[in-house]
């Protein structure tokens, strides 16, 4: 009975010329194929996998992109407060009188330029 699976086979091509095949048993053939088959779905799942993973490494890295963004934002609106608080008239006045010693010039000492 082995003997019918793995005896070979005459077949004769386009040509007539005779091809002489061994035949696979047909438990190898089934083999192969579940192989194939559970190749297939390892190499479906494993790119499932690994696309849900640059998914979630995308998302983490949005996520903090966003987090630096919103810390630069708040950032910059303390510094304009700083800028507007520093070029105020009244700050400037004041920083004149106490650290440079300056003081109003009185109408006598104010000439004007036409």
């Amino acid at each position: 009975m082995d003997d019918v699976f793995t005896r070979g086979y005459i077949h004769t091509d386009i040509l007539g010329e005779q091809i002489v095949r061994e035949r696979v048993a047909p438990w190898k053939q089934d083999v192969k194929n579940y192989l194939l088959i559970v190749a297939t779905l390892v190499f479906f799942t494993l790119l499932f996998v690994w696309s849900r993973l640059e998914v979630l490494q995308t998302g983490y890295a949005l996520s903090q992109a966003n987090q630096v963004y919103e810390n630069l934002v708040k950032e910059s609106q303390c510094l304009r407060v700083e800028v507007a608080s520093l070029k105020s008239p009244s700050r400037i006045e004041k920083l004149a009188k106490e650290k440079f010693g300056l003081i109003n010039p009185t109408q006598g000492k104010i000439i004007l330029i036409p």
